[in-house]
């Protein structure tokens, strides 16, 4: 499970999968833009920053607290959106520079 008090941060790159459409994607999120899992993590503090990809390659990015990437996918993969398949996940620790 995802905690507070992890020392590290990753960073969740969700890009809309090559076989959904921008438009497909638009009428689930203008209804509701984050499922009560997400809106959770963001309430706790293990999400501590959050936003749309608006370029060519739509999706969502998350900076999220954890002890370990397992962790932080085991979280990830239970947002219905990520469940139903619309993105490809990329996950990768980060670091503050020195």
């Amino acid at each position: 499970m995802v905690a507070r008090e992890a020392s590290m941060k990753f960073l969740v790159n969700g890009t809309l999968r090559s076989n959904r459409s921008r438009a497909e994607l638009l009428s689930p999120v203008r209804t509701r833009l984050l499922s009560d899992a997400a809106a959770a993590l963001v309430r706790d503090g293990v999400v501590s920053e959050h936003g749309f990809k608006t370029g060519e390659r739509p999706g969502f990015v998350l900076i999220m607290e954890s002890d370990s990437e397992k962790a932080v996918r085991s979280t990830v993969t239970f947002f219905p959106l990520v469940q139903d398949g619309w993105f490809d996940l990329e996950i990768d620790p980060v670091t503050p520079f020195p």
